[in-house]
């Protein structure tokens, strides 16, 4: 299993936006994305502007086509004037997980 986390922030004022924002690629994901184990969104309790993703992968085709899929392109164009400051990236291989 492969795992990106991102942690950014959106720009003053523009956090529900955001949230919305993330709403559609989530939806995007659920509907288009088979290779996409899981794809959470936190929204950070103490800074609304704050935002963690945990994105779950079946391999590094499946990132790398979420990586580059025309979607995502075209919800960057959209909404990267949202983002506040750089976008903190982490991929690695998930070692452990606890599953309810």
């Amino acid at each position: 299993m492969i795992v990106l986390n991102a942690i950014f922030r959106a720009k003053a004022g523009k956090g529900d936006a955001m949230q919305a924002a993330l709403d559609e690629m989530t939806a995007h994901v659920i509907q288009n994305e088979r290779g996409t184990i899981g794809f959470y969104v936190c929204r950070d309790g103490d800074d609304p502007l704050r935002f963690i993703t945990y994105e779950r992968f079946a391999d590094r085709a499946a990132l790398d086509a979420h990586n580059s899929s025309a979607f995502r392109d075209q919800w960057i164009a959209r909404y990267g004037a949202l983002f506040e400051g750089e976008l903190v990236r982490y991929v690695g291989r998930e070692t452990a997980a606890k599953h309810s």
